[in-house]
């Protein structure tokens, strides 16, 4: 019986490996567990600090590393905080998934986001606040976009970004 693989799964496995020291024994391990877990082959395939990972249910991205860029095709009407830099990117499932590391306070972060987005036209459909994490969700005709904002003890404030759009999928 075959077992659909989650691609976000994938995805998990890969930014473990993605960050491990050695890169060919973190990649053969990683495809391994992979295949373990989803009774599937897949191929892992890196370039320097990028990976990708193929599976027949579909393919992830995965760039992690120092410098990393926002992508060229980032859209221009999404919230960034003032001072970012990117930690990873992963497009998976026909979502992008954006990781930055930002100065501020979650609670700033949130409110700052939440105007900014209304401002760009996009609709609020989710809010949450807790004392050390929040999450904005947005709709703008087919694209929806989530926010995650998370500090942990005196680190940088984390903002995960995952951009969506219905329409291609």
């Amino acid at each position: 019986m075959r077992h659909p693989t989650p691609l976000l799964v994938l995805a998990g496995f890969g930014l473990l490996a993605a960050s491990a020291g050695c890169h060919r024994a973190a990649d053969a391990a990683t495809e391994v567990a992979i295949e373990r877990a989803s009774g599937q082959k897949v191929s892992v395939d890196r370039d320097g600090e990028r990976m990708r990972i193929a599976t027949a249910d579909g393919d992830v991205t995965i760039a992690t590393g120092a410098g990393i860029a926002l992508p060229a095709d980032f859209p221009e009407d999404l919230f960034l905080p003032p001072s970012y830099g990117v930690t990873s990117v992963m497009d998976v499932g026909g979502a992008r998934l954006v990781s930055l590391e930002a100065d501020g306070a979650v609670g700033s972060m949130f409110e700052t986001a939440r105007a900014a987005m209304a401002g760009k036209g996009w609709s609020q459909t989710l809010a949450m606040q807790q004392a050390d994490s929040a999450m904005l969700g947005f709709s703008h005709g087919p694209r929806e976009a989530t926010y995650t904002f998370t500090r942990h003890a005196g680190g940088p404030l984390q903002v995960g970004i995952q951009l969506r759009d219905t329409s291609r999928q």
